[in-house]
């Protein structure tokens, strides 16, 4: 069975608001000749945090800071492989000596793009990441409440000085998404509408999405009226 793939992306944007692209060359196996935000591979040898750093300093030869954001899953399309997609935004410290290391690059171009219409060209994966952390900008999301995925998933995340509208409990998201399948699933067995305004404003509070907690609900409303019907039919057949 194959390993799985991780893959670090930067999001970086420029003063007017537009989004960095790259776009992959036409010989590079994985997603060749479209427009990616600015990503590699994560090697074995290499942490996922240190990824996004790594490719600016060899390709834009640029210092900068990648903040963690969001993570998707979803298979790499040649192989299929499980691939992992990490965000960081990014921000650029300082300018580096030397030239860019294009041997390496699996690049040959580089634009900055409207975000709406980065949205619509990217990869699948990428364009969920894009809109997340566009949505989490737009809220005043502090993304510097988490630094990286150690911080973000740690179970004992240390408090931050002032209150934070970011996770630090993978127990507290895991609890409130859990929350939310049972009272859509309980609602929908019992073809009720329940109010679960105050459990989707707890899951966005830590770190869920909206269109991560409407997908869930579907499924989980899915499930909830498998189960009535299952009951339903063994009730018809006891009588």
């Amino acid at each position: 069975m194959s390993e799985s793939l991780i893959i670090g992306y930067g999001v970086m944007f420029d003063d007017q608001g537009r989004v960095m692209l790259l776009r992959r060359r036409s010989r590079e196996a994985l997603w060749p000749g479209q427009w990616w935000l600015p990503g590699d591979v994560t090697p074995l040898s290499e942490e996922p945090d240190d990824t996004v750093p790594r490719l600016f300093a060899q390709l834009m030869r640029q210092r900068v800071r990648a903040v963690y954001a969001h993570t998707v899953y979803g298979p790499e399309p040649a192989s299929r492989r499980h691939t992992i997609h990490n965000a960081y935004l990014v921000t650029v410290k300082e300018a580096l000596d030397g030239a860019p290391d294009d041997e390496s690059n699996p690049f040959d171009a580089v634009e900055w793009w409207d975000a709406s219409l980065a949205l619509a060209e990217l990869p699948e994966q990428q364009g969920e990441l894009l809109a997340t952390v566009i949505e989490r900008l737009d809220s005043g999301w502090d993304f510097e409440a988490s630094t990286s995925l150690e911080d973000l998933f740690a179970e004992d995340a240390p408090t931050p000085a002032t209150p934070q509208p970011a996770p630090v409990s993978l127990t507290d998201r895991v609890a409130a998404l859990t929350r939310i399948v049972a009272r859509v699933a309980a609602g929908a067995a019992l073809g009720r509408d329940l109010d679960l305004d105050a459990d989707f404003q707890k899951a966005l509070s830590l770190g869920w999405t909206r269109r991560e907690l409407e997908q869930v609900g579907v499924i989980a409303a899915e499930l909830g009226r498998n189960a009535s019907l299952d009951c339903s039919q063994s009730n018809d057949h006891e009588d």
